[in-house]
């Protein structure tokens, strides 16, 4: 008897194990959008963007977070980035960016039925100038672990667009552009 119990509560384990959870593929922001078209005439692309020397992307008990089309976290928000310059029509060479994410962190229990993503980033552009900048993102994750991982993931887009936005509203970002 003790042996099925220990069999079955093995077996649910593997079975409820690990699923990775992936966000949507990233959507760019009218606001970020309108703040880009300002810099029209100026032009700007992320070549790279480094990893964080750590970044846990274990979500509770159900497995990793991981960005879509099979990215790494940077290079989702490098596209991201780049996305947003070339619809607000500054995308290009002038100026090449490169970067590092300095964090990326999440939480999917803070409250109990409530997350966050952490993230921040220093870009260096080819002209010799920095920025760096850092958003927490606040959101409902959930109570049970599939619910809250699944918006976890579903966060980071809206978390990815608000890093966003701080860099380009920024002053400095300016300074980054050619």
């Amino acid at each position: 008897m003790k042996k099925s119990r220990l069999a079955l509560l093995g077996m649910m384990l593997v079975v409820s194990g690990c699923s990775t959870m992936t966000p949507a593929r990233y959507s760019v922001s009218v606001d970020n959008d309108m703040i880009l078209k300002t810099y029209q005439g100026k032009t700007l692309n992320v070549a790279s963007l480094d990893a964080p020397a750590t970044y846990d992307a274990n979500c509770r008990l159900m497995g990793p977070i991981k960005a879509s089309d099979g990215a790494t976290i940077p290079q989702f928000v490098q596209k991201a980035f780049n996305d947003e310059f070339k619809l607000a029509g500054v995308y290009g060479d002038n100026a090449v960016v490169t970067g590092r994410m300095e964090k990326i962190a999440f939480s999917s229990s803070a409250g109990l039925t409530s997350g966050w993503w952490d993230l921040s980033l220093t870009l260096n552009s080819n002209n010799g100038n920095s920025l760096s900048v850092e958003n927490k993102y606040e959101f409902k994750s959930g109570f049970d672990a599939i619910t809250a991982c699944n918006q976890t993931a579903q966060a980071l887009g809206p978390a990815v667009q608000d890093l966003i936005k701080k860099a380009v509203s920024d002053p400095r970002f300016k300074t980054l552009m050619n």
